[in-house]
């Protein structure tokens, strides 16, 4: 019986095809190269959010928790994918051998489980996040209780996404072996729900920064500015919503191997995606540090000398905020607010004061050194 199941394709092969074990049509070099480039830029976007927090900011939250669960996770299904694919997974199901079919299957069952986990975790990171942002202090305002709502709908989503993964058939052995006596929930519409719901959580998500951004007492100009930087949110909705499409379109055909590997592929992209915007509000503070350890680099010791000859009333009458004609301190631009030496506009977070664009520089009168981490963590930012 095992060797007439290793003679024979997973597949009857359609009219005009035969079944070809040894040289066939595969899609490996492909699910390859997007798994490899997705997995490096994973590790390199959450490596500089990482940075970051724990170097520049010093201070890392429950969302980076979250974001370093869902990067694990990340990793483990790319290389799953690539092992199957190594295998033989990514051919036609008439060019597989029918004793390879259960292994398959098994791998595509951790897969659909693993998404659920990885999904939720991506998800609940950028959830805590914007609640940070735009929640000074856990304000009970409406974009709290928007976030509140979108972290609600995501567990249960994937909770419930999780159990039906788990359990998709009873037995559960008949999820990888159709020769198992049983029955099976229809995984191929449970697939496209999972990406529909995605979809609205993704505009969900994406909704909560730019209706709080553009309740901000800003220009237009500034605006639209900070805006772009949570604005990468819209590519990850235009990856879900043709993810959705993909997935309407294929599932129809019942060529299950080849199918699956489209959407596997399909997948990775939305997970870089997804992760690109859990750590994008990193991305400009980090820039700064690197620009300040540029202008670091460049500094002579001609300069420094300089400075430190500059007489000392002059340095004390810029320093007191009284006299003097020299002052190397910009002024605060109009608009913006300053409490005891920390530029506030709405939102106290330190990556909306970053975004927003003005000069947070207090007048030297007003400048206090800060006391506490979070006071740190913004004054970081100027």
């Amino acid at each position: 019986m095992v060797s007439d199941l290793s003679a024979m394709p997973a597949m009857s092969p359609p009219p005009g095809h035969i079944s070809n074990f040894d040289n066939p049509e595969t899609m490996h070099n492909l699910v390859f190269s997007v798994a490899v480039s997705n997995m490096a830029f994973v590790i390199l976007v959450v490596g500089i959010r990482i940075y970051t927090k724990a170097i520049i900011v010093k201070d890392i939250r429950l969302e980076d928790y979250f974001v370093i669960l869902a990067t694990m996770g990340i990793i483990m299904w790319d290389s799953a994918f690539i092992h199957a694919s190594f295998r033989g997974f990514s051919r036609h199901m008439w060019d597989i051998r029918a004793i390879d079919a259960p292994y398959f299957s098994l791998i595509s069952y951790g897969a659909e489980i693993s998404h659920a986990i990885t999904n939720w975790a991506a998800k609940c990171s950028i959830l805590f996040q914007l609640e940070r942002l735009f929640c000074p202090d856990h304000s009970r305002n409406s974009s709290f209780w928007t976030i509140v709502a979108l972290f609600f709908v995501n567990t249960a989503y994937h909770a419930a996404a999780f159990i039906a993964y788990m359990f998709q058939c009873t037995p559960r052995e008949k999820a990888w072996n159709v020769l198992t006596p049983g029955k099976c929930i229809d995984v191929i519409a449970l697939t496209v729900t999972s990406g529909s719901a995605c979809l609205l959580l993704d505009l969900g998500i994406l909704i909560v920064p730019i209706a709080a951004v553009w309740s901000l007492p800003l220009p237009l100009k500034k605006k639209l500015g900070v805006m772009a930087i949570f604005g990468v949110a819209i590519f990850t909705c235009a990856i879900a919503a043709l993810g959705v499409v993909l997935r309407f379109i294929i599932f129809h055909e019942p060529d299950l191997t080849w199918i699956l590997t489209k959407v596997g592929i399909w997948t990775m992209v939305e997970y870089g995606g997804t992760i690109l915007v859990c750590c994008m509000p990193s991305f400009p503070r980090f820039y700064r540090h690197l620009k300040g350890l540029s202008r670091e680099a460049s500094s002579t010791p001609k300069l420094c000398k300089t400075s430190a000859a500059r007489p000392m009333s002059e340095s004390s009458s810029v320093e007191s905020g009284t006299g003097g004609s020299y002052t190397s301190t910009p002024q605060p631009s109009p608009g913006s607010h300053h409490v005891y030496g920390i530029g506030v506009a709405v939102s106290t977070s330190e990556e909306t004061l970053a975004y927003s664009g003005y000069n947070m520089v207090p007048p030297p009168q007003a400048r206090v050194k800060p006391h506490t981490v979070a006071e740190e963590e913004r004054a970081s930012f100027v």
